[in-house]
């Protein structure tokens, strides 16, 4: 009898019935063995989680060059072990329109893009494309400058945006396939991007400006 629970295929990976199985194992291994994901997320909730997210999540990353797995990364793989409902996921990413915690923001943004269908993607982060919020990365590895080690590298809520709609990996995770715009488009089931009330007029230059952005998982 085949397990269920295997690993996906990368064209089905939104359609796994456990989404914690969207983490590749040896990432999502890595994190449940280690010493945050046990001290702070192992008995959480979807209550609970939150003040952790909050407090304890101030840059965005996947795993160091010594293969420590982040806050970030680790959360991520809580709430899909979790699998929240509609209604708390959105009170997350909007926050009840105080939009205080922008790592709360971005970790919610993820999430969304991996486990909702393309054309809820689309429609709930592209108004992000208006949110200029500065966000950390970490870097894979040191950067040595004027003799001082660079952990991180800045970039922007609207960058993340782009790469999560574009990229088809971030942050170490392979991205389910989606379903182009224009087709989604087409089919009746999304409108014209929207940048700051104004409809883009070519929608394959709009994408492929996400070419120029520095992969955060080199």
């Amino acid at each position: 009898m085949e397990n269920s629970k295997k690993q996906a295929a990368y064209n089905d990976k939104s359609n796994v019935i456990r989404k914690a199985y969207l983490v590749e194992p040896i990432i999502r291994h890595r994190i449940q063995d280690s010493l945050f994901y046990k001290q702070y997320l192992y008995l959480t909730n979807e209550a609970t989680i939150l003040p952790i997210i909050t407090s304890q999540v101030k840059y965005i990353g996947s795993t160091n060059a010594n293969g420590k797995p982040t806050p970030f990364i680790c959360c991520f793989l809580r709430l899909l072990e979790l699998e929240p409902s509609r209604e708390i996921i959105e009170m997350c990413l909007h926050q009840l329109g105080t939009n205080e915690f922008k790592y709360l923001t971005a970790l919610i943004m993820l999430y969304i893009r991996v486990v909702w269908t393309n054309e809820d993607v689309f429609n709930t982060l592209d108004p992000f494309y208006s949110d200029y919020r500065k966000l950390r990365f970490q870097l894979k590895s040191p950067i040595m400058a004027n003799g001082m080690p660079i952990l991180y590298r800045l970039s922007y809520v609207d960058e993340w945006c782009d790469d999560l709609l574009n990229k088809e990996r971030v942050i170490d995770l392979i991205l389910p396939r989606m379903v182009p715009r224009r087709i989604l488009q087409e089919r009746g089931l999304l409108g014209e991007r929207n940048y700051h009330g104004v409809v883009s007029e070519n929608e394959d230059e709009s994408e492929n400006e996400s070419d120029d952005y520095e992969s955060d998982s080199d």
